[in-house]
């Protein structure tokens, strides 16, 4: 993660000015498109001052993240809510607070969940507006096939806060533990913190879930993943605590993008 000098205040945007994606170095797009996953790390990235300001704002927040609630002793702590993006004005709105606190997933993809909607702490007004998460944003957005549809179709954004926490004895374990697929067509994994773990590993496979594509443990900040939910399947593995450590955690922020498609009204 490359960091350039930059005293001034222009990186902040209003919600009518969104700005410009985080900047990067590799061509995301192919690899999306033609492997349906990529993987950028950390120092494909550059980022400037205010940015970095943004991250350590972020990597912060995390601190602040309530325990799961369906699983009080699982070492996981959670918040999710959503934006409404309007890609031909490079605009993204957050839904109201109070509304977007439920993450649905179908029993097709996480069946240890039983389709049961699960509310989550939401995402603070602060965070959600802040500036290096609407990069992130835009990055994501332009690095996937969605940006096939036509600019004006609307996308729904999920982004979803989750530090798993390991102990000695108390590993920190994904839901789903397993090979699965989201549900929404493009998500993208961008590692924030790192600390006193080990394990983790990312793993990605093809359709037939035999034919390995990735295994990679994210360990610097800004190590990322982007998934293409038709072609490939994915999981993490459990992380432990280090040699060195009594307990460490593993911070991730997930964007999810959604098409809002209207469903006709289905004939009597």
């Amino acid at each position: 993660m490359i960091i350039e000098n930059d005293i001034s205040d222009s990186n902040y945007k209003t919600d009518t000015d969104f700005g410009t994606p985080l900047t990067c170095q590799v061509d995301a797009y192919s690899s999306m498109t033609d492997l349906g996953f990529c993987y950028l790390r950390s120092n494909d990235f550059t980022l400037s001052m205010s940015q970095q300001h943004d991250l350590n704002m972020i990597q912060k927040h995390f601190d602040s993240l309530a325990n799961d609630p369906y699983d009080q002793n699982s070492g996981r702590y959670r918040q999710h809510s959503k934006y409404i993006f309007l890609p031909c004005y490079k605009l993204l709105v957050p839904h109201a607070s109070e509304t977007t606190s439920y993450y649905k997933q179908d029993i097709g993809f996480n069946d240890e969940v039983i389709s049961q909607a699960r509310a989550f702490q939401p995402v603070p007004d602060d965070i959600l507006s802040n500036n290096l998460i609407r990069s992130m944003v835009l990055h994501d957005f332009e690095n996937s096939p969605l940006r096939q549809h036509p600019s004006t179709l609307p996308m729904e954004v999920g982004i979803h806060f989750i530090r798993m926490e390991a102990k000695v004895d108390s590993p920190s374990i994904s839901v789903p533990n397993r090979l699965h697929k989201d549900g929404e067509p493009c998500t993208w994994i961008h590692l924030i913190n790192r600390v006193g773990v080990c394990g983790g590993e990312n793993i990605i496979t093809d359709n037939t879930k035999t034919n390995v594509l990735c295994r990679q443990i994210m360990h610097d900040t800004l190590d990322s993943i982007g998934l293409v939910d038709e072609l490939v399947w994915h999981q993490v593995k459990p992380i432990h605590v280090d040699e060195q450590s009594e307990i460490g955690h593993r911070d991730v922020i997930l964007i999810d993008f959604t098409p809002m498609l209207a469903t006709p009204n289905t004939p009597y």
